[in-house]
């Protein structure tokens, strides 16, 4: 009981945070989702069931939406459908209603819920990518990502989201790991702030877009011609298939960038 109160009161203060950067009506919005979502079971509305050690245990961030942390803080769950098999591919997952038609993974969470939700973990937010007057690639800490799903028999299986995605030229799976960049905000015609995330839908990065809430830590240019990463096909399940990821904080540890750097112009 003390550890559930303890989890959500860590979501309230940090989501209050967040809170003082966005207008009004988000604030009014982020607050009524959040005591909505204040309870010590599991109330999730959503029919997604989690492929999660002890599902029972966890812990939900939000009332409708698919997310949920573990009682020890150490993962943050989230639950989606594959949306995208072959084709171009600028981000790993998306939220709905936004990109998926160059995302593997579609998630019906408002983006500005997971990054909360890494904060909860303990995760140290860094910097998007930035482009003038010189590339300065992606920093944050280093974020695991782990996909889960059922086959066509109900076997779970696992894979890290790596393995869902290779390298355009080479074919070699994805080996970089993702980044808690935090996205950014940005300010409305009336000078009113918001999570960037929540408009444009970008989570799960494998181009460099200012808004993604993770992202590759090196320049992955977005152009269509010269997209760096596709669908890994062979490793991905059916479309529509049901997935948890499973969100971790990696150990520091060194990690091999790609062989070859997608263009040597910056992208814009």
């Amino acid at each position: 009981m003390k550890m559930a109160k303890s989890i959500i009161f860590s979501v309230a203060v940090v989501t209050f945070g967040l809170l003082a950067l966005m207008p009004l009506a988000a604030q009014e919005t982020l607050q009524s989702e959040n005591q909505a979502g204040q309870t010590e079971e599991n109330t999730t509305t959503d029919p997604f069931s989690p492929l999660a050690d002890q599902p029972e245990t966890l812990r939900p961030l939000d009332k409708k939406a698919p997310i949920w942390v573990t009682p020890d803080r150490t993962t943050l769950v989230l639950g989606g459908e594959v949306c995208l098999r072959e084709g171009l591919l600028e981000l790993f997952a998306c939220a709905e209603r936004s990109k998926e038609h160059e995302s593997i993974v579609v998630l019906k969470i408002k983006p500005h819920l997971i990054h909360a939700g890494l904060l909860v973990l303990g995760a140290k937010q860094g910097s998007p990518a930035r482009f003038d007057p010189v590339f300065v690639p992606p920093s944050g800490e280093k974020i695991h990502v782990e996909v889960r799903w059922r086959d066509e028999t109900g076997e779970v299986q696992r894979a890290s989201a790596q393995e869902w995605v290779r390298e355009a030229r080479s074919g070699k799976e994805m080996t970089v790991p993702w980044v808690f960049t935090g996205g950014l905000f940005g300010t409305d015609a009336d000078g009113n702030r918001y999570y960037l995330a929540d408009v444009s839908g970008e989570i799960i990065g494998v181009s460099n877009f200012p808004g993604s809430v993770l992202d590759v830590p090196f320049e992955s240019v977005t152009s269509n011609d010269n997209l760096y990463y596709e669908p890994n096909t062979e490793k991905i399940p059916p479309l529509g298939t049901p997935v948890t990821l499973l969100l971790t904080i990696e150990q520091d540890e060194p990690s091999e960038l790609p062989s070859k750097q997608p263009s040597e112009e910056p992208s814009i």
